[in-house]
């Protein structure tokens, strides 16, 4: 019996599930992935499509590590980030509109960059899918220069990483030999990086261009289908809660689709006061939703709610400090309140492949070098609920399928 070797296997595999793909968009009338500007940025597919993308995707990126060998592998591929900052930050995608094209000293003289690193960049980004030159010296926009240039988001995206977590990161280690085991926002990569013992979330709030940028880069993350409110709205048990508070919320988007979902709840959304100035109430939710100043790390003063919701900030924050947070809650707590954290939960290990598993562990590490923050698992939300108050009891994980967050639920019996 002759054994199929794994790289046939792969192959397979991907011969497979692309056509699964093709036939899909085939009799859709759907365009076939192409980096003509024509081709739109995303498209919508239904889950087993969307599987089979992901099928391919994931045995296309092992088949990549095994022809390379162990070797090559271990060495860091190209990386596109030097381009795709200089692109972002010269303003570059922007320079002539998608359909015309331009020359590499037209292009430089608008960006004010010198013609010699306007070439260089370029054809380094082209390595990449990112702009073509049709003919010598003639530069033209691909989907993917057109999506810089067209969907703002992107930009502000690739300009918060490339200017605050990727300078973090290259120092990550230099921050873990000076000060080891530290759980301190200002003892990190970040802070070596710009010189400062002010921790990253007040050096940026304290520039006006850093802070929209960062704010901008959030809102492009939280649009990602695999953060759709929905996912916490449609999948927890809410029953008949009565009062739901929502802290650390924002603007209260996440409030409001809760309130709207289940209409026996009453929700109270806290954040900054600045934060929240200025936000409106709807009229459909008059007299079932209000917003208040308060800052997390103070004494919870809303008491005896039903639930207490806090998505997307504990990740921003070390064990010490998250359990600060938790433990301003206790005081306002009646006996069997919930709690309900609606964060990452990293998967066990060995439980995803490497392809899968990489963002959220590139995510983990990134949290460390600028925040010396962390993204958890299980048992670290079950060790962290311990280390605040053993009365926290019952801990629940949900995680939706399609979801990047999952609900970690426990409940005060105290």
């Amino acid at each position: 019996m002759v054994l199929t070797s794994r790289i046939v296997e792969l192959s397979a595999t991907i011969h497979e599930q692309t056509t699964k793909v093709d036939a899909f968009l085939a009799a859709n009338n759907l365009p076939t992935p192409s980096f003509d500007i024509s081709c739109p940025p995303k498209l919508s597919l239904p889950p087993d499509i969307q599987a089979s993308r992901e099928a391919v995707l994931e045995a296309t990126d092992e088949l990549t590590a095994l022809m390379l060998g162990p070797v090559e592998s271990l060495i860091p591929p190209p990386n596109s980030w030097i381009s795709v900052t200089a692109l972002q930050r010269f303003k570059i995608a922007n320079s002539f509109p998608p359909g015309e094209s331009r020359t590499f000293a037209e292009i430089a003289k608008a960006c004010s960059i010198p013609e010699s690193d306007c070439r260089r960049l370029l054809r380094h980004a082209m390595a990449f899918y990112i702009f073509s030159e049709p003919s010598p010296g003639v530069v033209a926009h691909t989907a993917s220069s057109k999506a810089l240039a067209e969907i703002p988001p992107v930009g502000s995206f690739i300009g918060f990483v490339a200017e605050e977590m990727l300078p973090a990161s290259t120092r990550l280690v230099d921050a873990m030999q000076k000060w080891p085991s530290s759980e301190e926002s200002n003892e990190t990569g970040f802070a070596l990086t710009y010189a400062t013992d002010i921790p990253m979330m007040q050096v940026i709030s304290a520039d006006s261009r850093r802070a929209q940028q960062m704010g901008n880069a959030m809102s492009f993350l939280h649009s990602r289908p695999g953060e759709n409110v929905q996912y916490l709205v449609e999948n927890f048990p809410w029953g008949d809660t009565g009062l739901l508070v929502d802290v650390g919320g924002a603007k209260g988007t996440v409030g409001m689709a809760i309130a709207r979902y289940a209409p026996k709840i009453e929700v109270v959304v806290q954040d900054k006061p600045e934060v929240i100035k200025g936000t409106e109430v709807p009229e459909d939710l008059q007299g079932r939703l209000q917003l208040i100043g308060h800052d997390f790390f103070t004494e919870q003063p809303v008491k005896g709610a039903d639930i207490y919701l806090i998505r997307n900030v504990l990740h921003d924050w070390s064990d010490k400090y998250a359990a600060k947070i938790l433990g301003n809650l206790i005081p306002a707590l009646k006996k069997g309140a919930r709690v309900l954290v609606n964060d990452r939960c990293l998967p066990p290990p060995g439980a995803l492949s490497p392809y899968k598993s990489r963002q959220p562990r590139a995510s983990d590490l990134y949290m460390k070098g600028i925040q010396n923050a962390k993204e958890r698992d299980s048992a670290d939300w079950t060790q962290l609920f311990e280390s605040v108050d053993p009365r926290f009891k019952n801990l629940e994980v949900i995680s939706p399928q399609g979801s990047f967050l999952s609900m970690i639920s426990v409940t005060w019996e105290g």
